[in-house]
């Protein structure tokens, strides 16, 4: 029997694992699932069958550079439900990235975590 792989785990760069943790789970509406320290340098979150980690870095410029570089697509099902949530925690969507329908068949939108990492939730 061939390997099957299951599933991905991101691995998100944070120049502050607080800050960003904060993003994820109040913002977003993931959970934290597990956590190294207090306050955190590694944590897990996830929300439904997407699950998270993000990571702290020591150097936090190079954790932005990184961030800047990063991006993570999310699928979801019932978008316009999630699109409004967000907004309602006070989520910012990006400005080019409205809830909208792309040429290539999905409807998402985007933002960008408190670190840089674009985040693209789409179904």
């Amino acid at each position: 029997m061939d390997p099957i792989i299951k599933w991905a785990i991101p691995v998100l760069p944070a120049a502050d694992t607080t800050k960003s943790l904060h993003w994820w789970t109040e913002v977003c509406g993931f959970k934290e699932t597990f956590r190294d320290a207090t306050p955190p340098t590694y944590v897990g979150i996830n929300r439904g069958d997407a699950y998270l980690h993000i990571a702290g870095m020591s150097d936090k410029e190079l954790a932005c550079k990184v961030g800047d570089q990063t991006m993570v697509r999310l699928a979801v099902k019932g978008i316009e439900a999630l699109y409004a949530e967000y907004q309602q925690r006070g989520g910012k969507v990006h400005p080019n990235g409205p809830l909208q329908t792309k040429p290539w068949g999905t409807k998402e939108f985007g933002a960008i975590d408190p670190n840089g990492v674009c985040v693209t939730f789409q179904e």
